[in-house]
């Protein structure tokens, strides 16, 4: 009989945003284990703020009533109304309600799927904090991937139940060094341990390789991006590489969340929005340089929470990794160009400069599950 891992996440799963609880879950399904994986609400309310094709994808996951891939079967939950960081929204009351105006009922849902009793409960989204009182659990496990609290969509309401949720469960993991000091409000630290991202190496030595079609007209050195592009991208920052390196194609990927009218006044960047993740690895092939431009001075306690995973895929695509540097990734400078500021951003993305390979094997999604399952 196999066993049974119900994930309560932010993200859904065919989300252009693979984070690291999407690769748990296929980690969990290599393992022997039934997944089921719900993301958070939707509501009609969403509409009123952003009718995007994201929006889309997951209203059709929902009408279909969920999808399966392999042994993850994945779902999203309509309601009506959701916890967002707006005006009763981001009350107690919707907080711990939601769930009760979901159609169909989500315990129900649950119940009916087989997972009323699981081995592991996962969170890494504080709204589904219900489910610690509403599922039988053998083991709970809470992931922070970031500060939560430097987001503006998080709610300080969110933020409480997150803590909340980390004082109940049997394991706290984090990705970040400094989550651990950030999280003070978690009373026992014993049950937190430190587990930076992973890469899933098969997926990108299956993956093709073949040049895509977006890049046939651009040529190379082409310089990339791919990932979230928020507050803490720094639009200025890749301007400036771009304007004063026009032998270089800069290729932004990753839905429009800031404005990028600058970046659109150069004939050498190509913004193409967002591309599903199992066709990234073809542009990553392609390309010459991966960059994380991050603005550190104005976020610093976002920038400092993260522990980007796209460092990674760069890596294991043979990408030359240009970065500003943070406390959480400046022992990487075996491995990747670190830059102080603007020109010297510039001058990494051109070195030669050789640099170590960092042994990716080492840290694959599956060997961080496996040796967290034993620890547990």
């Amino acid at each position: 009989m196999s066993k049974k891992v119900l994930m309560a996440v932010a993200n859904y799963y065919t989300s252009p945003f693979q984070v690291g609880s999407h690769h748990y879950a296929r980690a969990f399904e290599k393992l022997g284990y039934e997944v089921f994986f719900i993301s958070n609400p939707i509501s009609p309310i969403h509409k009123i703020f952003a009718n995007s094709n994201e929006l889309k994808e997951r209203e059709r996951i929902y009408k279909k009533g969920g999808e399966s891939a392999g042994g993850i079967f994945y779902y999203v939950p309509r309601s009506l109304f959701t916890p967002q960081n707006k005006p009763f929204l981001s009350s107690n009351f919707v907080l711990n309600n939601w769930q009760n105006f979901t159609r169909p009922n989500l315990l129900n849902f649950i119940k009916e799927r087989g997972f009323s009793e699981v081995d592991i409960l996962w969170f890494d989204s504080p709204l589904f904090g219900f489910l610690l009182d509403t599922i039988t659990y053998k083991k709970s496990i809470l992931r922070i991937a970031d500060y939560s609290k430097g987001f503006n969509a998080v709610s300080d309401t969110q933020f409480k139940a997150e803590i909340n949720i980390a004082n109940k469960v049997d394991t706290v993991i984090y990705t970040a060094k400094n989550l651990k000091e950030k999280y003070d409000q978690i009373k026992d630290k014993s049950k937190m341990k430190y587990v930076p991202n992973g890469i899933d190496l098969d997926f990108f030595k299956a993956a093709d390789r073949s040049l895509p079609p977006q890049l046939e007209d651009i040529p190379e050195p082409r310089v990339i991006y791919v990932g979230a592009i928020h507050d803490w991208f720094d639009v200025d920052l890749v301007y400036y590489c771009a304007k004063n390196l026009s032998n270089y194609n800069f290729i932004i990927i990753g839905p429009e969340q800031k404005d990028l009218s600058l970046l659109k006044k150069l004939k050498n960047i190509h913004i193409l929005g967002s591309i599903p993740y199992a066709k990234i690895p073809a542009f990553l092939y392609n390309s010459q340089v991966g960059i994380i431009p991050f603005n550190v001075k104005d976020y610093p306690d976002l920038v400092n929470s993260i522990n980007p995973l796209k460092m990674y895929e760069y890596l294991a695509c043979g990408l030359r990794v240009v970065s500003v540097e943070w406390d959480q990734i400046k022992d990487m400078s075996d491995y990747v160009y670190f830059a102080c500021n603007s020109d010297s951003f510039l001058n990494c993305i051109e070195s030669r400069e050789a640099r170590q390979r960092f042994h990716l094997e080492h840290v694959t999604w599956n060997g961080k599950l496996s040796t967290l399952l034993k620890d547990l």
